[in-house]
C-alpha cells in the first residue's frame, strides 16, 4: 500500500494503490479522480486519457470532474434566501452557466497517509476571488479518497464557514470506459422532461427504458443526455465482459438523481452522473423540494456525500 507524488499529464499528481487497485488524483484540475486502474486485468475503469494533448480536446469526460453546482443554471442567474447569484455565463450557445467553479481550480493536499491508504485534498473559496464574485459564500469542500480491498472511496464534505444558508447541490461527471460490448444496469424513475437548452421543462415522463436499464442495455450507437429521479437503489454497475469484470458505482442518501450522458454513443464512454440536485433546481421553485434535491447548509455546518467504486471479478 502506498502514497506517491507523481507526475502525470504534466501535471503533479498522486498515486493511490495497494495490492489490488491504483488510483490516481489530480488535485491542480479540480482534485480529479481521473484513473482506477483494475490490476489483476490491467483495465482502466475511468476513460482516462493518454496524453494531455487528448486530455484538453474536452476534460469534462475524464474521470471524475467535480460539480457546484452540477450542470447547467438557467440565464446562468438564480436567487436563493433573497439573494441574486450571478453565475459565469461560461455556454453563451444555450445562455447557461454550466458545470459550476470549482473543477478547474486547483486544491490543496491537507493528508496523506499510506497505511490506509488514503488522501485528503480541500479547495476554500476565499482564496479564489473568482468563485466569490459568483458565489458569495466563504465555503470548504474536502475530498478524501481512500482505498479498501477492491473498492475506492470518494468522500466529499462541503462546510459553510460563514453566517448565512448556503444553497448546495453537487455532483461528479464520472466518465467510465464504455466499448460496444459493454453493459450498463442502473435503476431509475421517472425522465425530466428537457427543453432545447437540456434545461428540466417541470414535467416528468415515464422513462421508455426503464426495463432495459435495469435488466442491462449495452446502449451501443445510442447518443444520450438523459436525466433521471433515482430509485432508493442508488448505485449502477458496469459489466465489461472483454475484461471480466464487473464495476458497481454506489452513492450515498445525498443524491436524488442520474443523469446518462454518451456523447454522440459511438465514443466508447458512458458518464454516470450523481447529482445531489437536479440541473437547475434553484430556478425550479414551483417543485418541492424533495422531488428537485434542492438543499442548502446552515451557517457552521457541514454535508458529507459518499461515492465507491467497487470491483468484482467475474
Amino acid at each position: 500500500m502506498s502514497v506517491k507524488r507523481i507526475q502525470f499529464l504534466d501535471e503533479t499528481a498522486y498515486a493511490i494503490e495497494n495490492e489490488e487497485i491504483k488510483a490516481i488524483v489530480l488535485p491542480s484540475q479540480g482534485c480529479n479522480l481521473i484513473s482506477i486502474l483494475d490490476k489483476k486485468t490491467n483495465t482502466e475503469i475511468l476513460r482516462t486519457p493518454k496524453t494531455r494533448a487528448e486530455y484538453e480536446t474536452r476534460r469534462m469526460v475524464f474521470g471524475t470532474p467535480v460539480l457546484f453546482p452540477p450542470n447547467r443554471i438557467e440565464d446562468a442567474v438564480f436567487d436563493y434566501n433573497g439573494r441574486k447569484y450571478e453565475l459565469e455565463m461560461n455556454r453563451p450557445k444555450e445562455n447557461v452557466h454550466i458545470h459550476g467553479f470549482v473543477h478547474d481550480k486547483e486544491w490543496s493536499v491537507l493528508e496523506i497517509d499510506e497505511n490506509l491508504p488514503k488522501l485528503k485534498t480541500q479547495l476554500r473559496s476565499v482564496e479564489h476571488p473568482d468563485i466569490l464574485n459568483q458565489f458569495p459564500h466563504d465555503f470548504s469542500i474536502t475530498m478524501t479518497i481512500e482505498i479498501e480491498g477492491n473498492e475506492v472511496i470518494q468522500t466529499t464534505e462541503i462546510t459553510n464557514n460563514g453566517d448565512s444558508p448556503m444553497p448546495c447541490g453537487i455532483g461528479y461527471h464520472t466518465t467510465f470506459q464504455f466499448p460496444r460490448e459493454a453493459k450498463l444496469f442502473i435503476d431509475v424513475k421517472e425522465k425530466w422532461l428537457l427543453n432545447e437548452r437540456h434545461l428540466p421543462t417541470g414535467e416528468l415522463e415515464s422513462a421508455a427504458n426503464k426495463k432495459d436499464l435495469s435488466e442491462g442495455t449495452s446502449l451501443s450507437g445510442v447518443a444520450m443526455d438523459d436525466v433521471f429521479l433515482m430509485t432508493e437503489n442508488k448505485s449502477a454497475a458496469i459489466e465489461l465482459p472483454g475484461q471480466g469484470i464487473k464495476i458497481f458505482y454506489s452513492l450515498s442518501d445525498g443524491f436524488t438523481q442520474w443523469v446518462l450522458f454518451t456523447a454522440s454513443g459511438k465514443e466508447n464512454l458512458l458518464a454516470v452522473e450523481p447529482y445531489s440536485w437536479v440541473t437547475n433546481a434553484p430556478n425550479l421553485k414551483e417543485l418541492p423540494r424533495d422531488l428537485t434535491g434542492l438543499d442548502d447548509i446552515k451557517p457552521k455546518d457541514k454535508k458529507e456525500y459518499t461515492s465507491r467504486f467497487k470491483i468484482e471479478h467475474n
